[in-house]
């Protein structure tokens, strides 16, 4: 035997797929739907029509037994004959002619006519059909045979004789009952067919007001689910491509967000090392040094600040070109509170410079070791800088101090506020600050009070 190969079982496979899938479709499916209405119309149709049987039976048979229909139009018959005979004046020997007078004797449901002379049948035009009507007619199976028999007398011109018209006038009253039974039932099983049908177009409707509606952008609509058929798994596509694109569209609006906000900070950030190199140079071009050393000092600044420009400038092309707009921080245990003082000190001494007066901690504070990054944080005291230089009043000092409370260390600036800021204020400077510091695990804590302003910056031990 052949070992049976796994491509051997795939059209198996595949054939299970196919018949569970049209399953599917047949049970839950627009098919399937149309299947069972077409079912459920036939089944009401024929129960209606079955239903309808007896009782139009029972009042056909009511109307014949207590109206005179059949005796009044047996009597124009028997009438209608009678006169032509007297006026044609025609033997019983041209008795035929009566077909002649009534449409040849083969209205269905009409007379059935004998015509007998001294007891010999001279005209019949009943031939089989008394059997046929009566088997058919609905008062037949009730009534009598005299109810449809009436006699007349005719006078031929070669002595008198009899008429007998057998009048079977329910037979046609019969036949436009059931045809109009039949219509009934045919009409309230294709209306069943369209009611179905209409329902499923006034959904598809729906189905295209609510694409209408989402083309519009009001993407937080929800799209009617009714059922589990085709349509209304399109309506549940719909809703989830909804709901996708507007978490897309929220995902693009906050990247856009953050990448503005970035670019924001980046851009007040560079002008931050800026504004200070700038006042070094201009400490060296007015010759606003004591010693060589001095001299060394400020250049030095200078080139630091041209670093951490040449740092921020990266970090905008980085956004630019898509790449990640932040890098990670570069956390190093570093030595407290020497680092603080070494940071501050170097930022602080520029206003010292241009004449502010900086109050420095007297206490020592307890020495530690902190998680830091040293460029946010050089970055932070630029930013506190700035922010004093604007919003601070130069004629009142500038309190800075380290202290610890509880589990974290302090970095605190106080400052008298000016009466009128120097710049525009947007509030850049200290989001990047509180930004910087929740990279450090830090947090921000600012207050101001009788015209004095206190932000103290705490890091966790």
């Amino acid at each position: 035997m052949t070992p049976r190969t796994p491509s051997s079982s795939r059209p198996s496979g595949e054939r299970g797929i196919a018949l569970a899938d049209f399953w599917e479709k047949l049970w839950h499916g627009l098919r399937g739907e149309l299947l069972r209405t077409i079912l459920l119309a036939v089944t009401v149709s024929i129960l209606l029509y079955t239903g309808l049987q007896p009782v139009s039976r029972v009042v056909l048979q009511s109307f014949y037994t207590n109206s005179d229909f059949l005796q009044n139009k047996t009597d124009a018959v028997g009438t209608l004959i009678q006169q032509n005979v007297a006026e044609s004046g025609i033997s019983s020997r041209q008795v035929r002619r009566i077909t002649d007078w009534y449409s040849h004797g083969d209205q269905p449901g009409g007379c059935i006519l004998r015509v007998e002379k001294d007891g010999v049948v001279i005209y019949d035009s009943a031939l089989n059909n008394v059997e046929y009507y009566r088997t058919y007619s609905q008062a037949s199976k009730t009534l009598d045979e005299s109810a449809y028999l009436r006699t007349y007398p005719l006078e031929f011109s070669d002595g008198s004789a009899t008429l007998y018209a057998y009048g079977y006038f329910d037979f046609a009253v019969d036949e436009a009952v059931r045809t109009a039974e039949f219509w009934l039932c045919l009409v309230l099983g294709i209306g069943i067919v369209l009611w179905a049908v209409w329902k499923k177009l006034n959904y598809m409707e729906t189905l295209e007001q609510s694409i209408r509606v989402l083309e519009g952008g009001q993407l937080d609509y929800k799209v009617p689910v009714r059922g589990t058929d085709e349509l209304a798994q399109m309506a549940q596509s719909l809703n989830e491509m909804s709901a996708s694109l507007k978490q897309q569209m929220e995902q693009v609006q906050q990247a856009q967000q953050q990448r503005y906000e970035l670019v924001t900070s980046l851009s007040h950030d560079l002008r931050t090392p800026l504004t200070a190199q700038l006042g070094y140079l201009e400490l060296l071009a007015e010759h606003r040094y004591q010693t060589p050393q001095q001299h060394d000092d400020y250049l030095n600044k200078c080139v630091r600040s041209c670093q951490s420009v040449i740092e921020l400038s990266n970090g905008l092309f980085r956004i630019a070109s898509g790449e990640a707009s932040r890098r990670e921080p570069r956390l190093e245990a570093l030595d407290a509170p020497e680092v603080f003082l070494q940071v501050f000190a170097e930022k602080l001494s520029l206003l010292e410079e241009q004449g502010w007066q900086v109050q420095y901690p007297e206490a020592d504070c307890p020495a530690c070791t902190l998680q830091l990054d040293v460029d946010a944080l050089c970055r932070i005291a630029d930013n506190l800088v700035s922010n004093l230089q604007k919003y601070a009043d130069p004629a009142q000092p500038v309190r800075f101090g380290i202290t610890r409370e509880g589990d974290s260390l302090c970095v605190r600036l106080s400052n008298a506020v000016r009466a009128t800021p120097q710049g525009d204020s947007h509030g850049v400077g200290l989001k990047n600050v509180e930004a910087m510091m929740a990279q450090m695990h830090g947090r921000v804590r600012r207050s101001e009070s009788g015209g004095s302003f206190c932000l103290t910056l705490y890091f966790p031990l």
